[in-house]
C-alpha cells in the first residue's frame, strides 16, 4: 500500500466515524429517546428499554453506513482540496483517478459491513423489537389513560379519571358502558385501578366506593346501586389483542422468506413487486458504497478552496438525490411501468454514471493550472491617466454634515455574524435533509404496503416541518458556533483581535445576539405554528402507521368534560347550526363522587344567546338514592357556550402557551392540579433558550478545539446534544413525577449547562 493510499484512508476514517455518529444520532438515537421516554412512563424495566434500543441499531446502521461513507469521502477530499493538496497532486501529474484505489478499498469494507447487517442482523432484530414493544404496549394500557381525557381504547367502554396516584391507581373515576347506543350506564368511583392477567386473559377495572347508574329497559329511569367495590370487565382483546404476535413486515423478512412470499403471490396471480424490491435492496444498498466512492472522488477533488462543511453539504445533496431517484423508480415499478427487479438498482446506476462522467471531466483538467492561481498582469502596468493629463485643476466645494451616532454593529460584528450565518444555514439545511431522509425511510414500507400514498406523505412532511425545524435549530446553532470560532482560531484571527484589544467576550457578542433572536423565533414557532401543525401531523402519522386516532376532530367526539366538572355526551354537534343532538348532561358531586342530575334532550339549539332544548327530561338524585324525574317539551339549559363544544381539545404538547395556561387555570379553579401540564407550560419557555445555552457552551470549546477543524466541532456537537437531551429527559421525568417543582424541572437543564459554560468561559484566555 502506497503512502498516498495510507494517507487518504487515515484522513477518511475520521470524517466517516463522526458522520456515522451524527447520522445514527439523528435517525436512531433521538427517535429512540422518545420511545424510551414513553416506555419509561409506562413502567417498562430499564434493561428492557436498553434491549429494545439495541434491536433497532442494525436497521439504522444498514442505512447510515453508506451515507456516512459518502460524507466521509467528500469531507476528507474537501479538506484535501481546501489545503491545496489536490492542486499539488495534479501539478505533479497524479490524476484524480489514482484516488479511486484507496477509496474503493474502504468502500469494499463498508459494503461488506452493510451487507452483513441488512441480511443477517436486521430481520430478526427488527422482529424482536416489534414483538417486545407489542407486548409492552398491550400490557401497560393503564398508562394510556390520562387525567381529564376520555379514553375510548377499550371496546364498549369510556373511562375518565380525575388524577393519577403515585402507585398507579386513579381517583375520581368514571366508567361508562356504551355498548347500547344512546343509553350509557355510568359508574362513578372514588378510586380505581386496572388489573390485567394475560395468562388468564382477564382485564378488569376495580372500583372502590362506587355509585352505579344503569338505565332500565325503558331507558327513561335509572337503577341506582351503591357498593364498596365493583368490577368492570374489559374485553381482553382490547388489551392483549388476539394473542398473536405482529406479523413480519418487509424489513423483518429474510431473503428466503421474501422468495417464498414472492412465489406465493406469483401462484396467486398477484404482483410481487414489493418483495422483489426489498430483496434487491439488501444487495443494492451495500454496493452503493462502491458508487459513492466514485461520486465522492469526483465531487471531493477540486481546485477550489472548499472545506469539510462544504463537503458535508455536498454529501447530503447526493444522498437526497439517491433517495429521490429510488422513489421515482419505486413509483413506476408499482404502477407496472418499470421492472421491479431494477427499481432499487437504478439509483446506483444513475449516480454511478454521473460519477464516472464527472471523474472523466476532472481527469481532463488534471494537469491544468487553476485559473485562480494563474499569473495576472500587475496593476501598475495598466495605463493610468495622470493628474497632469486630466486638465487644469478645479475648485471643489466640500460641505460636511454632522454624523448621527446611532448604535449599529461594528465591522467586526458584521464579519463574525456573516461567517456564523453562512455556517448555520449550511448546517441547518444539511441536518434538515437528514431528518427528511430518516422519516421517509421509516415511512417507505407503509408506502409499499399501500397504507400511505406519496401525496399523503408529502402532506405529512408539510405539517411536520415546523417540528423538525424546532429540534434541528439548536444542533445547527451548536455546530455553527463551533465552526465559526474554530475557523477564526485556526486562521489566527482571534489572536489578531486580542492583539488589538478586543476580548473573546466582545467577539462573541454577535453570536449571543443571534442566539437570542433564534430563541425568540423558536418560541414563536412553537406557540404560533407548531401547536396547530403538529395536530395535523399527528393525524396523518397515525393514519399512515395504522394507529388509533386521538380525538382531535369535533365531528369525531361524543364526550366532553365541562369547566365545572359536568359530563356531556351527545351523538352529533352541528357546528354551523350550533345544534347538539341526543344530548345528555351529567352533573356530579365530589366526596363522594356521584351523580346529582342527568338531563336529556333530543335536540339543543343555541339561539338568542342561550341553549334551547326540546323533548327531554331531567332526573335528579339525592343522597338517599331517590330519583325525581320531570319531562319537558321546551327548556332553556345552562350549558357551555358553542365555542366550547366546537373547540378542539388536545394534550399539552398540542396547545399553544396561552391555550395551555388557560387550561391549567381552569383545572386549578376546579381543584385539580396536574404537574405534567405545568412542566410542559414552563418547558415551552425554557426550551427555546437552548440556542443561547448551546452558544455559551460552544464558545470555550470552539476556541480550545478550533485548530482541529470543523470536523471535531461536529463530533463535539453530537456529544453535547446527546448529553443535553439525556439530562433534559431526566429532569422532565422528575417534574412529571412531582419530585421537582415544574419551574425547576423545565429550567434545570438550561441552568446546569449554562453554569458549566460560564465556568469554562472563565478559564479561557480572552
Amino acid at each position: 500500500m502506497r503512502t498516498l493510499d495510507r494517507y487518504l484512508i487515515r484522513e477518511t476514517l475520521g470524517p466517516f466515524t463522526l458522520a456515522l455518529a451524527l447520522f445514527t444520532f439523528l435517525l436512531w438515537v433521538q427517535p429512540m429517546l422518545k420511545t424510551a421516554e414513553l416506555l419509561m412512563a409506562k413502567g417498562a424495566p430499564i434493561q428492557t428499554i436498553g434491549y429494545l434500543l439495541l434491536t433497532l441499531l442494525p436497521q439504522a446502521l444498514g442505512i447510515t453506513v453508506p451515507m456516512a461513507f459518502l460524507a466521509g469521502v467528500v469531507m476528507a477530499l474537501g479538506r484535501f482540496s481546501g489545503d491545496r493538496e489536490a492542486v499539488a497532486m495534479m501539478a505533479c501529474g497524479v490524476s484524480p483517478v489514482r484516488l479511486i484505489r484507496p477509496m474503493m478499498l474502504l468502500a469494499a469494507v463498508a459494503a461488506g459491513a452493510t451487507f452483513y447487517v441488512l441480511v443477517w442482523l436486521m430481520p430478526d432484530a427488527n422482529q424482536s423489537f416489534r414483538d417486545v414493544t407489542f407486548q409492552l404496549t398491550k400490557k401497560m394500557a393503564a398508562e394510556d389513560i390520562r387525567p381529564r381525557l376520555f379514553y375510548e381504547g377499550f371496546t364498549g367502554r369510556v373511562i375518565l379519571i380525575g388524577e393519577r396516584k403515585t402507585d398507579g391507581g386513579w381517583t375520581g373515576v368514571m366508567v361508562a358502558d356504551t355498548s347500547v347506543a344512546g343509553r350509557p350506564s355510568i359508574q362513578l368511583a372514588q378510586e380505581g385501578r386496572l388489573a390485567a392477567d394475560e395468562s388468564a386473559r382477564l382485564v378488569n377495572v376495580i372500583l372502590s366506593e362506587v355509585a352505579s347508574y344503569r338505565p332500565l329497559n325503558s331507558g327513561d329511569e335509572y337503577q341506582i346501586q351503591r357498593s364498596t367495590q365493583e368490577v368492570a370487565h374489559i374485553d381482553p382483546t382490547s388489551v392483549f389483542g388476539d394473542g398473536a404476535s405482529p406479523g413480519r413486515g418487509f424489513n423483518e423478512l429474510t431473503i428466503a422468506q421474501l422468495d417464498a412470499q414472492t412465489a406465493e403471490k406469483v401462484a396467486a396471480g398477484q404482483s410481487p413487486h414489493n418483495e422483489i424490491m426489498y430483496k434487491h435492496q439488501r444487495f443494492a444498498f451495500p454496493l452503493a458504497c462502491l458508487v459513492f466512492a466514485i461520486v465522492g472522488v469526483a465531487l471531493g477533488v477540486s481546485t477550489r478552496k472548499d472545506g469539510k462543511l462544504a463537503g458535508f453539504a455536498i454529501g447530503i445533496g447526493v444522498i437526497m438525490a439517491y433517495y429521490g431517484i429510488m422513489t421515482l423508480f419505486d413509483g413506476r415499478a408499482k404502477g407496472g411501468a418499470f421492472p421491479a427487479l431494477w427499481a432499487r438498482w437504478m439509483p446506483n446506476i444513475v449516480l454511478g454514471a454521473i460519477g464516472v462522467a464527472l471523474l472523466w471531466w476532472r481527469t481532463r483538467g488534471a494537469m491544468r493550472i487553476p485559473a485562480s492561481l494563474a499569473l495576472r498582469w500587475p496593476a501598475f502596468l495598466t495605463p493610468r491617466t495622470t493628474a497632469a493629463a486630466a486638465g487644469p485643476s478645479k475648485v471643489v466645494l466640500v460641505i460636511r454634515f454632522p454624523r448621527l451616532s446611532l448604535p449599529r454593529p461594528s465591522l467586526m460584528d458584521v464579519y463574525v455574524g456573516r461567517k456564523y450565518l453562512r455556517t448555520v444555514i449550511l448546517a441547518f439545511v444539511g441536518l434538515m435533509a437528514l431528518y427528511y431522509i430518516g422519516e421517509f425511510i421509516e415511512l417507505s414500507e407503509k408506502l409499499s404496503k399501500g397504507q400511505a400514498t406519496m401525496p399523503m406523505i408529502a402532506q405529512y412532511f408539510y405539517y411536520a416541518t415546523p417540528t423538525f425545524i424546532y429540534f434541528i435549530v439548536p444542533l445547527a446553532t451548536l455546530v455553527a458556533v463551533l465552526a465559526t470560532l474554530g475557523g477564526l482560531s485556526r486562521t489566527n484571527e482571534l489572536t489578531v483581535l486580542r492583539a488589538c484589544g478586543i476580548s473573546l467576550y466582545r467577539t462573541a457578542v454577535p453570536l449571543l445576539a443571534l442566539a437570542l433572536i433564534s430563541s425568540g423565533l423558536m418560541f414563536a414557532l412553537d406557540d404560533r405554528v407548531m401547536a396547530h401543525s403538529e395536530r395535523q401531523a399527528e393525524v396523518l402519522r397515525n393514519t399512515i402507521r395504522d394507529r388509533p386516532q386521538r380525538t382531535f376532530n369535533v365531528a369525531n367526539r361524543s364526550w366532553m368534560i365541562g369547566r365545572d366538572g359536568e359530563l356531556y355526551h351527545y351523538a352529533v354537534f352541528d357546528v354551523r347550526a350550533k345544534t347538539l343532538h341526543q344530548l345528555s348532561t351529567f352533573k356530579t358531586a365530589r366526596d363522594p363522587y356521584r351523580l346529582t342530575s342527568h338531563t336529556f334532550a333530543t335536540q339543543a339549539v343555541f339561539t338568542d344567546g342561550a341553549w334551547h332544548a326540546t323533548d327531554g327530561w331531567v332526573q335528579t338524585f339525592d343522597g338517599n338514592g331517590q330519583v325525581r324525574r320531570a319531562a319537558f317539551t321546551s327548556e332553556t339549559l345552562p350549558l357551555e357556550e358553542p365555542d366550547f363544544f366546537g373547540a378542539e381539545q388536545f394534550e399539552a404538547e398540542f396547545m399553544s402557551y396561552r391555550e395551555l395556561q388557560t387550561y391549567i387555570e381552569e383545572l386549578d379553579e376546579s381543584g385539580i392540579s396536574f404537574a405534567a401540564h405545568k412542566v410542559e407550560l414552563q418547558r415551552k419557555i425554557a426550551f427555546p433558550f437552548v440556542t443561547l445555552v448551546m452558544t455559551l457552551i460552544a464558545i470555550p470549546f470552539g476556541v480550545t478545539l478550533g485548530r482541529r477543524g470543523a470536523l471535531y466541532g461536529i463530533g463535539l456537537a453530537i456529544v453535547l446534544a446527546v448529553a443535553y437531551l439525556l439530562v433534559s429527559t431526566l429532569f422532565i421525568a422528575f417534574g412529571v413525577a412531582g419530585w421537582l417543582p415544574p419551574v425547576l424541572a423545565a429550567w434545570a437543564t438550561n441552568i446546569v449547562f449554562a453554569a458549566a459554560a460560564l465556568t469554562a468561559l472563565l478559564t479561557v484566555r480572552t
